[in-house]
């Protein structure tokens, strides 16, 4: 096999960029007038003094059409671009609000006693970079006197729609795709990725508007604020949520916590509450069986009680002693079984914790000060899992991997994605399991704009970047793999330093468009051949291969008129390519 090399500057032999021929495709960057419209204010000259903002970079990629959603998003090393909200529902694809589904929320979860290893397991993806198996459906924050877990204030609280400005580097993004079936008056129990997610951005088909809300275990819902908007609708919706909730920790500070701390520390409406007889059955568990209190240090705590009920074994029960005394006694059960027995002790030695499932695993989130909600996998036992809607989906990466205790018990199983798996490519599986070390995690943002504002690479972050300058070396083309045709098919005419310009484009291999691949805008003083280019900044391509997005002009560009130029890099299906 031949080795084909790739610069992130180079620009290839088989794409050289030449003059643009269409028209609009020409940009004159003129300074902006501030006022013209108000008579009374005195002229201001079209000089260096006025005041121009440079434009703001980040992992959001345009700033879409008639919705908010932006265009795409930048995840780790991939551009995921905004699900299309004109897609029909698929076989597959649960319509949420009409209840009766594995798929839909539980309103409470009683223990069974089959700790037996389950059957195939069915989960239906809904984001991208999808949490696999860890989205959170429905979640329980309180234990009743007969080991029954439900919510402690089910009254959902509204939440606000925050806008895509309030994302930053300490949060992950995802894409949301659901179909959900709005009824005047009624909510319908949303999934979420984490206790702290927060609405970006939405679009909806039929367009409507919509309210979000969550009661006090972080389930999320959604209504039509119209009562008149009922019937299907398909929810395409933009969140985030803290990074650190996906790789847990311990608290970093220098204090040393022990769980009565954390249990102290803890707001009122978290703290740990158990019934009298709950209580009791824990604490014998802790004093008999893991040898810990609330008063040791919190590290030597956690840590026995995930390397217990993370060792549990999927096997029938022996005893007959009462639910969780029979569990915790045999350590038998599968995810279900692990997550009910761990939840009860955490919070019997004082460490906030709930109850996590969806249709097809259960885990546990407990709360550390300094750290807040934090995800533990405590792992499950199936023959198999078949997963559904995650084609063309990419996988979740957290920042850092679990530093907790994992024993066999735990490491081979679905959680881990391991065993068989139906539904996934190699190719996701592969990416998902490499070391946190090898491939960047999907929050993982490096800016839009080369470093020195050029274009020209020396402080670009992108590992793929190419840019149309031809006193670059060319890289090699793989003749295994397509070969893009790059076109800008409209501009405006004329743009602002400081102000936007709206560019479409199209990328098509052999007379068929490209959908999600990430092409790169640049301009170029007219006449240059593309020589020391300007990034705009990087588009994605729609189902049909075209492109359509506003671009920032930098207040540093020189008055001028110039070419637009577009790139694409290279990835595992296609050569890179440059605009002719």
């Amino acid at each position: 096999m031949r080795a084909t090399t790739r610069t992130p500057t180079r620009h290839p032999h088989a794409a050289r960029g030449r003059r643009l021929a269409l028209g609009g495709a020409l940009v004159t960057a003129l300074v902006a007038v501030a006022g013209l419209a108000v008579a009374q204010q005195p002229r201001r000259k079209l000089h260096e003094e006025l005041p121009i903002t440079e434009p703001k970079v980040g992992p959001l990629i345009g700033a879409g059409s008639g919705s908010g959603n932006p265009t795409a998003i930048q995840s780790g090393n991939k551009v995921l671009a905004e699900p299309d909200v004109e897609d029909a529902r698929k076989p597959s694809e649960p319509m949420l609000g009409q209840g009766g589904l594995a798929s839909d929320r539980a309103t409470s979860m009683t223990p069974d006693d089959n700790t037996r290893s389950d059957g195939t397991l069915h989960y239906v993806s809904v984001f991208n970079p999808d949490v696999l198996p860890f989205k959170r459906m429905s979640s329980f924050d309180g234990v009743a006197a007969g080991y029954q877990l439900n919510v402690r204030a089910t009254a959902p609280v509204a939440i606000p729609v925050v806008g895509t400005r309030a994302t930053d580097k300490t949060r992950d993004r995802f894409w949301g795709s659901l179909m959900i079936d709005l009824q005047a008056g009624k909510t319908v129990a949303l999934p979420s990725v984490a206790p702290d997610m927060r609405i970006l951005s939405y679009e909806v088909k039929p367009p409507v508007k919509l309210e979000f809300a969550k009661d006090s275990a972080d389930n999320f819902y959604v209504r039509g604020a119209d009562p008149r908007a009922t019937g299907p609708h398909r929810l395409v919706f933009l969140v985030d949520a803290d990074a650190g909730y996906f790789a847990p920790s311990l608290p970093t500070g220098r204090r040393s916590w022990t769980p009565r701390q954390v249990q102290e520390e803890a707001p009122a409406g978290i703290k740990p509450v158990l019934p009298a007889v709950v209580l009791a059955d824990a604490e014998l568990t802790l004093r008999k069986i893991l040898r810990v209190n609330s008063d040791m240090e919190l590290g030597q705590v956690f840590n026995a009680l995930v390397a217990y009920f993370r060792a549990f074994e999927a096997k029938p029960l022996k005893s007959s002693n009462g639910i969780y005394r029979d569990l915790v006694d045999n350590q038998a059960g599968v995810c279900r079984h692990r997550s009910f027995a761990f939840m009860i002790t955490a919070n019997a030695v004082g460490i906030p914790t709930r109850y996590v499932q969806n249709e097809a695993h259960a885990f546990v989130e407990v709360w550390f000060p300094e750290r807040g909600w934090q995800r533990i996998d405590l792992g499950g036992a199936a023959l198999r899992m078949e997963v559904s809607n995650a084609e063309d989906k990419t996988l979740h990466r957290p920042r850092a991997d679990d530093p907790f205790a994992k024993p066999s018990q735990y490491k081979n199983n679905y959680t881990q994605l391991e065993g068989p798996i139906g539904g996934l490519t190699s190719q996701q599986l592969d990416d998902k399991r490499r070391p946190t070390d090898q491939a960047p995690a999907s929050g993982d943002t490096p800016p839009l704009v080369a470093g020195d504002g050029s274009g020209g690479g020396n402080g670009d972050a992108f590992n793929d970047r190419i840019t149309p300058d031809p006193t670059l070396p060319t890289a090699e083309h793989d003749p295994r793999k397509g070969s893009p045709e790059l076109e800008v098919i409209g501009a405006d005419a004329s743009g602002y330093r400081g102000g936007n310009v709206q560019i479409s484009g199209r990328v098509i291999v052999g007379g068929k468009g490209i959908p999600d691949h990430p092409v790169d805008v640049f301009l170029s003083r007219k006449g240059r051949n593309g020589a020391e280019p300007t990034l705009l900044g990087r588009a994605v391509t729609a189902a049909d291969g075209t492109f359509r997005q506003d671009f920032a002009i930098p207040g540093s560009l020189s008055l001028d008129t110039y070419e637009i130029w577009l790139a694409s890099p290279e990835d595992a299906y296609y050569n890179p390519a440059v605009s002719k």
